[in-house]
């Protein structure tokens, strides 16, 4: 199991949930976040994957932002795929 978090601006975000829930994977847990340089607002989605459907649910995000228009050299999303013991659902 694997924990994904990708951070990406907000204008991105809710494509991006709409797409992974419609391509059938859970949904994301969604945190509005600020960083960077400019201290801009952007989001942190929270995803729990199976080892197997990473890659998929990686290609997924990048189309996704990638279908928006960018200043050239602006990063679109950060992602940190994180291993994961254990994960327990109430």
């Amino acid at each position: 199991m694997k924990l994904v978090c990708v951070i990406l601006s907000d204008a991105d975000a809710n494509r991006v949930v709409e797409a992974v829930v419609q391509a059938g994977y859970p949904g994301p847990t969604r945190i509005n976040t600020v960083g960077g340089f400019l201290r801009r607002g952007n989001v942190t989605l929270l995803l729990g994957f199976e080892d197997t459907q990473v890659n998929g649910a990686l290609e997924l995000v990048r189309s996704v932002v990638e279908a928006r228009p960018v200043v050239q050299g602006a990063r679109r999303a950060t992602i940190f795929v994180l291993d994961t013991a254990r994960v327990v659902r109430f």
